[in-house]
């Protein structure tokens, strides 16, 4: 459609400063930036088959719905998020899935400006190296999903060693998970904030 080609060349003329940032980053082939970009690609390579699509699918629709048209960096997120933390004072997030998976195999969560620019680097220089499914394969490989459930062995721990017999929403309700973990002793209103995400997320991507 021509209204989501006018929207990928949006997003990527917008991300071209930081692009071609990255290039040059890689380019110096030297320092931390490139040892975390070997980290990240070793743990891809590592996990790129492991997770099937409808969990893939699950988690492009719940944390990264323009992921098929960015370049590891939503620029409208990031000015979405802008605009509600200046307008409302609330804190949103605007990271991608390839900013995620960086994030979760580096380690660091510092609130501050140049870890996140950092992060945004790394995951433009991810996207220039491997498929979009295969990152986030890794990530779900390796992502904390509540206590006692981390990653692939989690996944398996919840559903079994055979993941391909899952269906679509059982899939949104445990990617769901990301944005709000299983605590040791579920209750009442965290199935409910669970139960409200997923039925959100499922009209949003079910309709006619």
């Amino acid at each position: 459609m021509a209204k989501n080609r006018i929207l990928k060349i949006t997003i990527i003329a917008i991300s071209t400063p930081q692009i071609a940032i990255s290039r040059c980053m890689e380019g110096l082939s030297t320092g931390m930036f490139h040892s975390d970009l070997e980290l990240c690609l070793f743990y891809i390579d590592q996990y790129k088959n492991s997770v099937p699509s409808v969990f893939i699918d699950a988690l492009f629709a719940a944390e990264d719905h323009r992921n098929q048209y960015h370049r590891g960096i939503d620029p409208i997120g990031m000015l979405r998020a802008l605009w509600v933390r200046a307008i409302y004072g609330n804190v949103q997030g605007a990271s991608t899935i390839e900013q995620q998976f960086v994030r979760t195999v580096t380690r660091r969560y510092e609130r501050t400006i140049a870890r996140k620019v950092r992060e945004q680097l790394l995951a433009i220089a991810l996207v220039r190296h491997r498929e979009k499914k295969s990152i986030a394969s890794a990530y779900l490989s390796i992502a904390f999903y509540g206590s006692g459930c981390v990653g692939l062995k989690g996944l398996k721990a919840k559903f079994g060693p055979q993941l391909d017999g899952v269906d679509k929403l059982e899939a949104l309700r445990f990617v769901s998970q990301l944005k709000y973990p299983r605590p040791l002793q579920p209750s009442l209103l965290w199935h409910s904030k669970i139960d409200a995400r997923t039925e959100i997320i499922w009209k949003a991507n079910t309709k006619d």
